[in-house]
């Protein structure tokens, strides 16, 4: 059974992947956008300083009402703030995660019954995972081809 420690341990490594990516992003990227109705490079970056906090705090009362509070001011956001925001995140998910229980019945937003570990899982650490991926098509689409698995899977660059 997933441990918080491993959840949390799994949430700070995808921190730190979206972090390494975000050293890579070519000049002048930010207000790069795959299509006119998807988000900006710097709305995306924007977005996963708080994404994980909606469904933890969902997970604590059982309802959204607190998760448009996670998103104010995000739009403020500079790409010199990300890296010190993608941590306060990761401190506030850290303060959020129960401590024990991870066993216990729950059920997630749209209703599926789950355990506490699977709701973190499947609500937390997937997005993560597949905000991370999201980030890195976005900064290779937009101009850093050299990009590679390495990158995307562990943040680190590989030694040429």
């Amino acid at each position: 059974m997933l441990t918080r420690d491993q959840f949390l341990e799994s949430c700070a490594h995808e921190t730190r992947v979206i972090q390494h990516l975000a050293t890579k992003l070519p000049a002048g990227s930010l207000d790069y956008r795959p299509t006119e109705a998807q988000r900006s490079m710097i709305e995306l970056m924007q977005y996963m300083t708080v994404m994980a906090l909606p469904p933890m705090a969902y997970l604590q009362d059982g309802n959204w009402d607190r998760a448009p509070s996670f998103g104010e001011g995000i739009d403020q956001l500079e790409a010199g703030e990300f890296a010190d925001a993608m941590d306060e995140q990761l401190e506030q998910l850290r303060a959020m995660c129960p401590e024990d229980g991870f066993d216990q019945p729950t059920a997630m937003p749209w209703g599926a019954p789950c355990t506490v570990g699977e709701f973190l899982v499947n609500a937390v650490l997937k997005a993560y995972a597949c905000y991370r991926m999201q980030f890195f098509l976005y900064v290779k689409a937009s101009g850093a081809d050299a990009l590679g698995p390495a990158q995307c899977w562990v943040g680190v660059d590989l030694p040429r």
